[in-house]
């Protein structure tokens, strides 16, 4: 969680930032989480104390949400602290991008194994082949899905570069603390959801705050999103040939308020369905049936909007967070929530450390707040205080290009 009252300061005095707790399961009920817990867990003090240990229970006096770092969105039932329940997700691999032996993508261009690729974008090429000529996103251009990112495919190699002296030992000891954890036992990470969408991610919002939505959110919700979480998908590039390193798309899918108060939305495009469910809180909620963190599958026979309205991550506002202690933002495979003014107020930011570190828990990534390791040279943004970046740093980006690296291998992409 990040303190409310320091937003004003200089970033280095930024200080807790948590994220909800991960059950652990993928049960009918997870729809709920995501509160910080009133305990101590998951949480820095103002001066600096130490918080949580990384994998220690923190459950609230009822078993319910914890504080953990990259874990998913906890409902009953105490989940661990700063990583929670082991998290991994796993996603069908995307048929967008370059073909590993000269055979052409879903859309991109056809190359021979040693030939130079068609004349359109930059999918399909062959191992061995050329880039195409061409670069637009049609039947014989770089791959898109439902209009989607264009695919990277078009390289001719991969990078498979190993991380530079300084960040290295961070980057091997973060992934044994916890992310290996976590990407072998949850498979709803944002990665997972890139890739078995075709380079988009479909988004629920969750509007629990009593204001209105402003116009200027509602029309441009989806660009900011997607700038803020390419910040580390372009980050990837065409490492271990990433097919998405050109960047995301993402959708707005739903909307989802309290019965009675539809008039806070005001006028929501018609193709976007607008929910009055709510969760055992009384708090807006998205559809279990059509939620990516129920259906690791990817399937959603249930949804009664149609599977491509389904919600691979939710942004959930409030007036205020529960649970007490200024809490800024709390995230996870789940998503993100924030009282509303934080997100508006940063809303035309380019990037916004408060959102982006969140959505850094999101890919597995734990939060450093007892951490006794390594610390990558620049500081990381998933280490409070250790960094003025608003955007990940090189460690967190070289901790990500880890991540896929593992994830192609155990998801077979």
């Amino acid at each position: 969680m990040l303190r409310a009252s320091h937003f004003g300061t200089a970033i280095s005095l930024l200080t807790l930032i948590g994220c909800a707790g991960a059950s652990g399961s993928d049960g009918p009920d997870l729809g709920t989480g995501g509160k910080p817990s009133s305990s101590s867990g998951g949480m820095v003090s103002a001066q600096g104390g130490v918080g949580q240990s990384q994998g220690g229970a923190s459950a609230t006096a009822n078993g319910g949400n914890t504080t953990s770092s990259s874990g998913g969105a906890g409902s009953g039932g105490g989940a661990q602290a700063n990583g929670g329940a082991p998290s991994a997700n796993g996603g069908s691999p995307s048929t967008n991008g370059g073909s590993s032996g000269g055979a052409p993508s879903t859309n991109g261009g056809a190359a021979s194994k040693g030939g130079a690729a068609s004349s359109g974008g930059s999918g399909g090429a062959s191992k061995g082949g050329g880039t195409s000529a061409g670069g637009t996103s049609n039947a014989n251009g770089g791959s898109t899905s439902k209009g989607g990112a264009t695919s990277t495919g078009g390289s001719t190699t991969c990078d498979w570069s190993e991380p530079p002296a300084n960040v290295a030992a961070w980057v091997q000891e973060s992934w044994d603390s916890q992310l290996s954890n976590n990407v072998k036992t949850r498979k709803d990470w944002n990665l997972d959801n890139v890739m078995a969408d075709a380079g988009q991610m479909n988004l629920c919002v969750r509007w629990g705050a009593t204001s209105a939505v402003p116009e200027s959110v509602k029309m441009n919700l989806s660009t900011t999103i997607a700038r803020w979480f390419n910040d580390w998908f372009k980050g990837l590039g065409n490492y271990g040939c990433f097919p998405y390193g050109n960047g995301i798309k993402v959708n707005v899918t739903g909307w989802a308020v309290r019965p009675g108060k539809e008039s806070l939305l005001g006028t929501i495009d018609s193709s976007i369905p607008i929910y009055t469910e709510t969760d055992g809180d009384g708090e807006p909620k998205c559809p279990d049936a059509c939620s990516s963190f129920v259906h690791w599958d990817h399937k959603f026979p249930n949804c009664k909007a149609g599977a491509d309205k389904h919600s691979d991550y939710w942004l959930w506002f409030d007036d205020t967070l529960p649970g007490g202690g200024g809490a800024a933002a709390v995230g996870g495979d789940w998503g993100l929530r924030m009282p509303v003014s934080t997100f508006t107020g940063h809303f035309n930011d380019t990037s916004f450390m408060i959102c982006e570190h969140e959505m850094g828990h999101g890919f597995g990534f734990q939060d450093y707040y007892d951490w006794t390791g390594s610390r990558p040279n620049g500081g990381s943004i998933m280490i409070v205080g250790s960094t003025s970046n608003q955007a990940p740093t090189t460690g967190d980006l070289w901790l990500l290009k880890r991540t896929w690296k593992e994830m192609k291998t155990l998801r077979g992409w």
